[in-house]
């Protein structure tokens, strides 16, 4: 998931800056992106690091001290401007600055509460940083100490904080042994292992104890598994092909009789606080004659995704990035198209992700649905009316920025109102799988 950033960098910033492109660079960064965080042992996202795309190959090796300030502040300034430590509600939110920026005046103006600020100690600034930190955590600010030196000057930091952060090699984890046998107290803090990308990576976090993982890995899960449709969604597909087609209200209820559980379960769904309803519908019957044959066909399509019992860390963050494409696709496409042209947009969204929650070749999940030509189009040939809004909708949610920056252009929505719509869509999915209890 990505974001545009709001904000230039000050014009100081600007006159002090090194002769290179690193103001070019930072200029074209252009969005912020989350990870999420799990949990080890409940497999519960507890949080996300934001950071601005691209800030890697940006910072990569030695960057200087004004450099490191530019990107902090534009990281800063763009998460304040779109209130993202507010909207994601109670969860963490990581933040990664220089040791220096702890002392800038746009700390505080973050919300204390689920802010943690991650930083590399300095230990030739110990006790700047200490001081700092201890004034910080009176405000609720929470800190991580990132790929952790361990030296006797910083020890009081070990007080301080409650996150330790190591990015976890690739191959070789005997080299992190060492480093975290070095640190006192170690058993007293949350270790987080970040860059979880590979099987390998988790294994190795594993071994080590490490408590949370962070790591595209969780958002592109890899498929373990031989291709199924599961009952209960084979079921489901028959329903959304019946709605696709208009079928009979006396037919519609006639399949749901051979089964009762599911009967119920879609009525939960259709009745969960996620939707939003103020009287309760109490018949299949009743749902299609108050909401008609397009709303229960998208209401269908999120249950798709949502499994009675609950969902592996995989697959709550594969409902995560459907329900973020589904939205995204929507929201872009109603700036464009006619009122009565929108209906598939969100489940084209959705309908996106089937390849990686059947474990098979998207052509191959989409032949067990009844498709709409514009979504047929969309999904299988990427062409027709929904194409555009749908590939700027993935590359939204793959923060790939070269991708955003084109597909914004060639479907005539400029970054800014990309940023206003990305953070709608990331709220409103935030909000939905709370209401679901996900």
């Amino acid at each position: 998931m990505t974001l545009p950033t709001v904000s230039k960098i000050p014009d100081a910033a600007q006159k002090t800056a090194p002769r290179t492109n690193s103001r070019e660079k930072l200029d074209h960064l252009g969005f912020v992106r989350r990870e999420p965080i799990l949990s080890r042992d409940s497999q519960e996202i507890i949080g996300y690091e934001l950071m601005l795309n691209h800030s890697s190959e940006l910072l990569g090796g030695k960057a200087s001290p004004m450099l490191n300030r530019m990107h902090d502040e534009l990281l800063l300034k763009s998460i304040l401007a779109l209130e993202i430590s507010q909207r994601i509600g109670d969860d963490l939110v990581f933040i990664h600055i220089s040791p220096a920026t702890l002392e800038h005046a746009l700390i505080l103006q973050l919300t204390g509460h689920n802010v943690v600020l991650a930083f590399r100690p300095e230990a030739e600034n110990a006790d700047r940083q200490i001081a700092r930190c201890r004034e910080l955590k009176t405000y609720g600010f929470r800190f991580s100490l990132d790929n952790f030196t361990y030296s006797p000057g910083l020890y009081p930091l070990l007080g301080i904080v409650d996150f330790i952060r190591f990015d976890i090699p690739p191959q070789n984890q005997a080299d992190l042994g060492p480093q975290l046998e070095a640190i006192p107290r170690l058993s007293e803090k949350t270790l987080i292992a970040k860059n979880v990308y590979t099987e390998e990576s988790l294994k190795n976090a594993t071994r080590l104890s490490f408590h949370h993982y962070q790591g595209n890995r969780l958002e592109h899960p890899t498929q373990d598994t031989e291709p199924l449709i599961s009952r209960d969604r084979a079921e489901i597909i028959v329903l959304m092909n019946m709605l696709a087609n208009r079928a009979e209200t006396t037919e519609i209820e006639d399949v749901l009789q051979q089964d009762s559980a599911l009967a119920l379960r879609i009525l939960r769904h259709i009745n969960s606080p996620a939707n939003g309803l103020e009287q309760e519908v109490h018949s299949f019957s009743e749902a299609l004659a108050r909401f008609g044959y397009d709303t229960l066909h998208r209401w269908l399509s999120l249950l798709l995704f949502c499994q009675e019992a609950s969902p592996c860390h995989l697959e709550r963050s594969l409902q995560e990035n459907a329900l973020l494409r589904g939205r995204l696709t929507e929201l872009f496409g109603q700036r464009k198209l006619p009122v009565e042209d929108r209906a598939g947009l969100f489940v084209s969204g959705i309908f996106s992700c089937l390849d990686t929650l059947f474990g098979m070749p998207l052509d191959k999940a989409l032949s067990h649905f009844s498709l709409s030509p514009s979504m047929g189009q969309a999904l299988l040939r990427r062409d027709g009316p929904y194409a555009l809004f749908l590939k700027l909708a993935i590359a939204c949610v793959d923060h790939d920025q070269p991708s955003i920056e084109h597909h914004a252009k060639m479907t005539g929505i400029s970054i800014e109102q990309v940023n206003t719509i990305y953070v709608k869509a990331l709220v409103w999915t935030h909000e939905l799988q709370q209401k679901a209890g996900h």
